[in-house]
C-alpha cells in the first residue's frame, strides 16, 4: 500500500487496519520456535487466534497460557494486551508525540473516533491523560497483587505475575498465569477484589473518569458519564444479587461462607461484562447462570473504555427510546434531548449484532462438536464470550475446527474495534444526488 492510498484511508479504515497489523505482528512473533516453552513452532492458526485475543482483549485461549508460552510469548502477549487496551491509535499518536512532531488533523479525529470524543481539538492531551490514567491504575492494582503472590511465588516470580495480571485485568483481557484464572483465589478476598477493581476502572472508560476527577473543579458531570455510572452500578448489583439466586443451592459456592459467596458473586457480575476471568467452573453452572452472564457480556462497559459489548450507553438509550416510545414522548434524560441520530445507531446496532451472534451460532453448531451433557449454551457462551471480548467458556476454545476459529476471531476483532467502525471500514456512501421516494405503508406488529 502506497502513500497515497494511506491518506485515501477513512477513519473507520485506518482504526481497522491499525488493529489488524498489531494482529499480524503478534501472530507472527507467537508463531516463531522462541515464543513456546517446548522450542517448537505453533502453528500459525494459534498464533493468530491467540493474538486476536490478546490484542482485541478478550482472553479465550487455544492453550494454557502459562503452560503453552515461554516467556518471550507471554511478553509479546501482554504488549498485544496493553496496545489492545489503550487502543492502537492511542500508542501511535503517542509516539509520534514523544518524537516531538506536531498531531495533523487526522490524528484529532482519529483519537476522537477511538475515544468516542464529542471534542478532538485537545487529543494531544487527553492521550497524555490516557497513558498516565492507565499506567497509574496498573501501577497500583500490581502494588496490591504483589503483597499476596510475593509471598506464593517468591519476588521475581511475585512481581513479574502482579504486573501481568494488573495490565490484563484493567485492560478487560483476562489472560492468566495460573492456569486455572482465579478459581485457586475464591477466597482470597485481595486478590478477588483487586482484580474486580481493576476490571471496573478499565470498563468506565477513560472519559469518565477524567470527568470524576474534574468534578470538583468543574462541578458538572457530562451525559455520558451519568449514564454509564447509573447503568454500571444497576448492572453489577443486580447481577450479584442474581447470581446468588441461580447458584444459591448447587455446588458452585459450596464450602463458601456468606461473605465469599457474595464476594464471588459480585466478582462474576464484573468479570462478565468483558473481563474474562473465571473465579468459578462455567461448564458446572446452571442453564439460568449462563443465561445472564451472556446478557452481562452483550452489554460490556462504557464506549471508550478497554471493554467490549455494544455497550451500556447503548443499551441507556435503547431503554430511553422505548420509554419516550410508549409515552408518546421524545427521548430525553436529566432535562436533555437525546437525538435521532444516536437512536437511530443503537436500533441499527443492537439489530446487527443479535444477527451476527444467531448467524455466528448456526454456523458453529455445524462445524463444532457438543460433548454428551451439553447443549446449545456450549456454543453459545463462546459466541457471546467472543462478541463481547470477554473470554469465559465452557471448554469449547482448545477443541474448535479450523473454520470456529477463524469464526470467533472475525467475532472478536468485529467486538474489540467496534462493529459499526468494521461494517464502515468496507462501505462506500452512494450518491443520490438529492433523490426522495414517496413514502409506502407496511403494517407491522
Amino acid at each position: 500500500m502506497n502513500k497515497r492510498s494511506l491518506k485515501n484511508l477513512t477513519i473507520p479504515q485506518y482504526l481497522s487496519l491499525g488493529f489488524l497489523l498489531v494482529i499480524l505482528t503478534g501472530a507472527t512473533l507467537l508463531s516463531l520456535p522462541i515464543a513456546s516453552k517446548s522450542g517448537q513452532a505453533t502453528p500459525f492458526i494459534d498464533a493468530l487466534f491467540t493474538a486476536v485475543s490478546a490484542t482485541c482483549v478478550t482472553g479465550q485461549v487455544i492453550y494454557n497460557t502459562v503452560e503453552h508460552w515461554s516467556h518471550f510469548g507471554q511478553i509479546v502477549i501482554i504488549t498485544m494486551i496493553e496496545i489492545g487496551g489503550l487502543g492502537v491509535m492511542t500508542i501511535l499518536v503517542l509516539l509520534t508525540l514523544f518524537l516531538g512532531k506536531k498531531l495533523q488533523l487526522k490524528d484529532r479525529l482519529l483519537i476522537h473516533e477511538s475515544l468516542n470524543l464529542k471534542e478532538s481539538n485537545d487529543a494531544s492531551e487527553i492521550v497524555k491523560y490516557v497513558i498516565k490514567f492507565s499506567l497509574s491504575v496498573q501501577a497500583i492494582g500490581a502494588l496490591i497483587l504483589s503483597t499476596q503472590l510475593i509471598p506464593q511465588f517468591g519476588v521475581l516470580k511475585g512481581i513479574y505475575y502482579s504486573i501481568f495480571h494488573a495490565i490484563s485485568a484493567f485492560c478487560n483481557a483476562g489472560f492468566d498465569l495460573f492456569g486455572d484464572s482465579l478459581m485457586s483465589y475464591q477466597n482470597n478476598p485481595v486478590i478477588i477484589m483487586t482484580i474486580a477493581g481493576l476490571i471496573i476502572f478499565g470498563g468506565l472508560g477513560f472519559i469518565v473518569w477524567r470527568d470524576l476527577f474534574t468534578y470538583r473543579k468543574n462541578k458538572h458531570l457530562l451525559l455520558q458519564t451519568r449514564l454509564v455510572l447509573i447503568l454500571t452500578v444497576i448492572l453489577l448489583v443486580s447481577g450479584t444479587v442474581l447470581y446468588i439466586i441461580t447458584e444459591y443451592n448447587t455446588e458452585t459456592f459450596s464450602g463458601l461462607s456468606l461473605g465469599s459467596m457474595v464476594m464471588n458473586s459480585f466478582f462474576m457480575s464484573t468479570t462478565a461484562r468483558t473481563a474474562g476471568y473465571a473465579n468459578v467452573n462455567y461448564s458446572t453452572l446452571s442453564i439460568a447462570t449462563l443465561f445472564l452472564t451472556c446478557i452481562l457480556m452483550f452489554i460490556g462497559g462504557a464506549s471508550g473504555s478497554t471493554a467490549g459489548g455494544i455497550k451500556v450507553t447503548t443499551i441507556a438509550v435503547l431503554f430511553l427510546y422505548l420509554r419516550a416510545s410508549i409515552k408518546g414522548e421524545h427521548v430525553v434524560f436529566k432535562k436533555r434531548g437525546i437525538t435521532n441520530e444516536i437512536v437511530l445507531k443503537s436500533i441499527t446496532l443492537l439489530v446487527i449484532s443479535l444477527l451476527l451472534i444467531v448467524v455466528s451460532t448456526f454456523i458453529l453448531s455445524i462445524t463444532e462438536v457438543i460433548p454428551p451433557g451439553f447443549g446449545i449454551e456450549y456454543i453459545l457462551v463462546e459466541v457471546f464470550s467472543c462478541f463481547g471480548t470477554v473470554g469465559l467458556t465452557m471448554g469449547l476454545t482448545p477443541n474448535l475446527s479450523v473454520v470456529g476459529k477463524l469464526l470467533l476471531s472475525l467475532l472478536m476483532f468485529m467486538g474489540r474495534v467496534g462493529l459499526l467502525t468494521v461494517i464502515m471500514s468496507f462501505s462506500h456512501q452512494r450518491k443520490t444526488d438529492g433523490i426522495r421516494y414517496p413514502n409506502g405503508h407496511i403494517m407491522i406488529g
